[in-house]
């Protein structure tokens, strides 16, 4: 009787999944995200954080980090890969790769079609930018790519040296701003000290070349135009070579160096915390102001033909377009998330400039994409290795317009 009864109860902890295998451990789905968040900085530690506690929700699914320290090495890590016929899973392009990786994955079948996931998903539709749909949804209605975040644009300015300079209020014209460079001149020259109003390296120089260009007339005319205007700064800021990086630009005007910082509001969270700063959108010849916000490419899911590993890289991009998620970015990043229904007030107490910043790029007359959305990459490209030699007149405009014709 003892053999009996002792039977029955191992055959009843058995349906009870006790481990006689009655109940199978779930299966995990592994996924790897190829990234470009891979330095010790705040903003990349933070993101990779955000990143690894995606598992936290889905513990059925692994996450690989493949970490790059920057956007650009991440895409052409994914191009590395595709080259010997590996299709990462996820990549987040970080605006990178709009005119070679992007296409290639597409028109190749590398990439995934997000639309029919997040056509039967309503709450991840919700999540989605309008900014992103308009940019990247196709003729055909295929999306993908996603971004998590939206790109705002215009400069920061140093409240102290303004009104030190006598500058009263921020420029809003061309010949506005051109008065407050040369104000800050004469007063750094005044108070001997060195001063300066801007550095031209190359993205602040795209900027501004941008910003001053007739919208529509993207021809030589225009660009010449706005090139004139870049040879008038030269004459009262310094002109930089392609290897001053916006770390260089940002910690010169945190120690008060130069008074204009061309840069996003996302780079707020490396302000100096006591320095007193102002946000405004680009000066334009009627003084209404241009705005630039972009979506830009972001999140590419790798065509694998395993629907598994498909579902799994929807779950991270509807994790990481989720409200909690949004929120966390902008509070710990310094981001602007790209769901609609975030609302940034809520984080005011917080992050007051960042609010101000943004606020006062959305109330701008005029709004444009960035100049990586409107610009080829290979022109970009161009653009950005010869503008130094040209504003320093080490190559002839000529020269300078025939190397950024190469690139289209």
């Amino acid at each position: 009787m003892k053999k009996r009864y002792g039977a029955l109860i191992l055959t009843v902890l058995c349906l009870f999944g006790s481990g006689c295998g009655a109940k199978e451990k779930r299966e995990l789905t592994e996924i790897t995200l190829l990234h470009g968040w891979g330095t010790m900085e705040e903003d990349h530690q933070a993101m990779r954080q955000i990143y690894q506690d995606f598992e936290k929700e889905n513990p059925d699914i692994r996450l690989n980090l493949l970490s790059m320290p920057s956007s650009e090495k991440a895409v052409a890590k994914a191009r590395d890969m595709l080259a010997v016929g590996k299709v990462p899973d996820l990549i987040f392009t970080g605006g990178e790769g709009k005119d070679d990786l992007y296409p290639f994955m597409v028109n190749y079948g590398y990439a995934l079609n997000l639309m029919p996931y997040i056509k039967a998903d309503q709450e991840l539709m919700d999540s989605v930018s309008s900014s992103v749909l308009k940019q990247w949804v196709n003729e055909k209605g295929e999306l993908y790519t996603v971004s998590d975040v939206l790109l705002v644009s215009g400069y920061w300015y140093n409240k102290t040296i303004f009104q030190n300079a006598g500058i009263k209020a921020v420029p809003n014209t061309w010949k506005e701003f051109f008065d407050c460079c040369k104000r800050i001149c004469r007063w750094a020259e005044e108070e001997k000290i060195s001063t300066i109003p801007l550095h031209l390296d190359s993205e602040t120089c795209l900027h501004l070349t941008d910003a001053a260009m007739e919208p529509g007339k993207d021809d030589n005319e225009e660009l010449m135009k706005a090139l004139k205007q870049l040879q008038m700064l030269k004459q009262l800021s310094n002109v930089e070579n392609e290897d001053f990086a916006y770390r260089d630009k940002m910690r010169s005007f945190n120690i008060g160096h130069s008074a204009i910082c061309v840069n996003g509001v996302w780079a707020q969270p490396m302000l100096q915390q006591n320095l007193k700063v102002g946000y405004a959108p680009f000066p334009s010849e009627d003084g209404d102001g241009i705005g630039m916000v972009s979506a830009c490419t972001g999140y590419l899911v790798g065509n694998s033909g395993d629907e598994k590993k498909n579902q799994a890289c929807i779950r991270f991009l509807k994790y990481i377009l989720s409200e909690p998620v949004q929120k966390r970015i902008l509070k710990e990043t310094g981001q602007i998330p790209s769901n609609p229904g975030i609302d940034l007030e809520e984080v005011y107490a917080e992050r007051p400039e960042l609010y101000e910043a943004y606020q006062v790029v959305m109330e701008a007359e005029e709004f444009r994409e960035l100049p990586v959305n409107r610009w080829n990459s290979g022109w970009i490209a161009g653009y950005s290795q010869n503008i130094a030699g040209f504003l320093k007149e080490e190559i002839t405009l000529e020269e300078f317009l025939d190397e950024i014709e190469k690139g289209k």
